[in-house]
């Protein structure tokens, strides 16, 4: 294993000063206006199409508005007529202070895939590029995926060099299976830079790897309540032994989690839950919160149809899965295949998943996680929605805030109490053709 500490800072990253605007309530346009203060600033971010509706390739706009705004039913707003580009060949992977008054970005893909820029939010479409601009991709690649995992951290991970490993020569040779290299970055979010670095070989069990089951993407990384461990969710995939050909039909492997010590990076293991089969990567959304009771809890997705759908699984505070918490989103709300897109820890045992019935609808459930309990919350349109590339979900104090449009639809911010249950229907979101809004924050 190589581990290298860097404190070099790159380039550093232009300050662009944009004209703040405000956004009329029957949603014909801004109306200009002066600078303004806000303790807290909600950030939508909608994704533009490219060549097919949904698929968000064309970049990330995003836009600012006051939290009263927000919650206001006759307030519209358009990300995509008066938000402002953020830097990002494809859907950016954004991230946010606790506080929202910063954004978080590496760009994915293109020229500058893989560069970090950090984003003073001002108000409306004004965001002020802060700190350095820093290029991750020497150690991740162009593509890394990575997520806040603190208030002064980030993490990006991604795997490399994937092959089938064979033991002897020519027609004798024997398959043995599949590795991988794992990599970990980690960011500082106050002053940015690259604080450290390490790569480590990524295999299963010598007896999952010979039947040809491998990780093949790292996501959503968490640190634990101690601040000592990094659990890095996993995407698995099967090849048919010594190809490259997937077997989408094989049974599944038990979930699984890669750990490492933190800050060093050092010392990676991989556990494996007995109650879960699906991934716990996530797509573009975090899937890994700590709760108030010091356990971390994962949402698990991708589980082949009929099987049992989403669970939500539990890693408790010696860093190993606690498989007698069976938490089954079927279950719990009464239907088959479940899916969780994105979810989100609002505290006190709450959470609110993002979901879909078979791929198909888009739906949204409180969790009590100690209750292990679900409540569906009814939305507008809900078979015309699609939360396929949902990034962001807002939470301030007990609020909790999730943009729900369909793809070209448009829709409105939603915000839910995580004290009393309630569900409110707040800003309008004008959409555009193809678009679709992706987040909150």
């Amino acid at each position: 294993m190589n581990y290298n500490f860097f404190n070099k800072l790159l380039a550093v990253g232009m300050v662009a000063a944009f004209t703040i605007t405000g956004c009329s309530k029957n949603g014909d346009g801004p109306e200009p206006t002066d600078p303004v203060e806000s303790d807290r600033w909600i950030t939508l971010a909608g994704a533009l199409m490219q060549t097919e509706p949904g698929d968000g390739n064309a970049g990330t706009m995003v836009y600012s508005i006051k939290p009263e705004d927000a919650q206001n039913p006759e307030f519209s707003v358009s990300v995509f007529d008066h938000g402002e580009h953020v830097k990002s060949n494809r859907t950016a992977r954004l991230q946010a202070s606790h506080d929202g008054k910063f954004l978080y970005n590496i760009q994915y893909t293109g020229a500058d895939g893989g560069v970090f820029n950090k984003y003073r939010v001002d108000g409306g479409n004004s965001f002020t590029e802060v700190g350095s601009a820093v290029n991750t991709a020497p150690y991740v690649g162009t593509s890394p995926r990575w997520v806040k995992v603190s208030e002064t951290a980030g993490v990006a991970v991604n795997v490399k060099d994937i092959v089938n490993v064979f033991e002897g020569e020519g027609e004798q040779a024997e398959f043995k299976g599949i590795k991988g290299t794992a990599v970990v970055l980690a960011i500082d979010l106050e002053n940015p830079r690259i604080i450290g670095t390490r790569e480590f070989e990524l295999a299963l069990s010598p007896e999952e790897q010979s039947q040809g089951y491998h990780i093949f993407r790292l996501d959503a990384p968490v640190l634990n309540k101690a601040g000592d461990k990094l659990m890095i969710g996993t995407w698995m995939r099967k090849y048919v032994p010594g190809t490259t050909t997937t077997d989408g039909s094989a049974p599944r492997l038990g979930t699984k989690t890669v750990i490492v010590d933190y800050p060093s990076l050092e010392n990676p293991r991989i556990i494996s839950s007995t109650v879960a089969t699906g991934d716990n990567s996530g797509y573009r959304s975090p899937m890994s919160y700590v709760a108030d009771d010091g356990s971390i809890y994962q949402a698990t997705h991708r589980e082949l149809a009929g099987t049992g759908g989403s669970h939500i699984i539990r890693i408790n505070s010696n860093n190993e899965f606690d498989n007698s918490y069976v938490f089954s989103l079927d279950e719990a709300l009464g239907v088959k295949d479940s899916y969780i897109e994105s979810w989100r820890y609002a505290g006190n045992g709450i959470g609110y998943v993002i979901y879909n019935i078979g791929r198909e609808g888009g739906y949204i459930a409180q969790v009590n996680l100690n209750q292990r309990t679900a409540t569906k919350m009814n939305l507008s349109n809900e078979e015309e929605l699609d939360f396929g590339q949902y990034q962001g979900i807002a939470v301030d104090g007990d609020l909790v805030y999730i943009a729900v449009t369909g793809v070209s639809l448009d829709g409105n911010i939603y915000i839910f109490n995580s004290k009393t249950g309630e569900m409110s229907v707040g800003a309008r979101l004008i959409n555009k053709a193809g678009n679709r809004y992706i987040g909150v924050y």
